[in-house]
């Protein structure tokens, strides 16, 4: 059943969280701003309450001339502080994964398309500090803005809110805004170093060490070779990227398995094989990856530790 209008209208999460997470540009309307007095509009609101009575019960003309100029005054800076908000437009760039724990920050593209210029604006999330900023006819802002990942998963980003106090700091003005987008937080690594499992359940296989005897010849670079293995010399003479390769050479692989992994909960074992991935990926070891209903085949560089972060983050999560 659909919702009426005036319950929409008279929604107060609203007045907190804005209107529904949009995905893409946000433009703040006369729907996505609020304005309230401040504690100094309060105290002046006061002020002319007080001196209106006193002006009725004393017939002082003079009293009603002040009054109702000043409250005319504070009408306009409603509607003026109405407008240093209204018609911008807010969108923000995808987030880059992070850790838990960790701060993560988005970058907020405040536009002003209009040849307006807006004033002493604060921008932030709502529990957050506010930056303050201006923005001239026709221009845009960069914002970036920083909120801590608590937990592992999917993160929803906090609600951003657009603030202003101009022209009369009476009047406060503001537009909460919610985007659709996501920060992807991985497990916090775990702080301690543990060797990596040498079990036949999830350990390292066998390593032969080559030697110069067993050269055998180059190949073009992969993504995912160790760069220990690059032929550097060949490189400054221009002649591409190659590495080495040997004969009967045997690389170090490493399953890094959730059976052989320690700890009490499942939290601190995705600790422990975040770091033991992050490890792996330093030395330039090939590994792979266990988790109950995930088998990620040995590999090795960027693409295979962001595939091992993700399974990580996302073990046991829905969405």
């Amino acid at each position: 059943m659909a919702k009426p209008k005036l319950y929409e209208s008279l929604n107060l999460r609203r007045f907190i969280q804005g209107e529904k997470a949009t995905d893409g540009r946000i433009i703040l309307t006369h729907r996505r701003i609020f304005i309230i007095p401040n504690r100094r509009g309060w105290g002046l609101f006061l002020l002319l309450c007080i001196q209106l009575i006193a002006s009725i019960n004393y017939n002082n003309s003079l009293g009603f001339i002040l009054t109702f100029l000043v409250g005319s005054i504070a009408t306009l800076g409603t509607l003026y502080g109405f407008r240093n908000l209204s018609g911008l437009s807010l969108r923000v760039g995808h987030p880059k994964p992070v850790f838990a724990c960790d701060s993560a920050n988005i970058m907020l593209t405040i536009d002003n398309p209009t040849q307006t210029h807006r004033i002493t604006i604060y921008a932030g999330f709502r529990d957050g500090q506010q930056q303050e900023l201006n923005l001239p006819p026709d221009n845009s802002a960069p914002v970036i803005l920083a909120f801590q990942a608590k937990q592992r998963g999917w993160m929803a980003l906090p609600t951003v809110v657009l603030s202003s106090e101009f022209p009369l700091g009476i009047f406060h003005a503001w537009s909460p805004v919610r985007f659709e987008q996501r920060v992807l937080v991985y497990p916090r690594p775990a702080q301690d170093q543990i060797p990596f499992p040498s079990t036949p359940g999830g350990g390292e296989s066998g390593t032969k060490r080559a030697t110069d005897d067993d050269f055998h010849g180059f190949q073009s670079y992969q993504q995912g070779d160790p760069l220990r293995r690059i032929h550097w010399k060949g490189v400054a003479k221009g002649q591409g990227v190659h590495v080495k390769e040997y004969r009967g050479e045997e690389t170090t692989h490493l399953y890094l398995d959730w059976l052989q992994t320690p700890g009490f909960d499942a939290e601190a074992r995705l600790s422990r094989l975040c770091r033991w991935v992050l490890d792996a990926e330093k030395m330039g070891a090939v590994y792979g990856l266990r988790l109950p209903g995930t088998d990620i085949k040995p590999s090795s560089g960027q693409t295979q530790l962001r595939l091992c972060l993700e399974s990580l983050a996302l073990f046991g999560i829905n969405g």
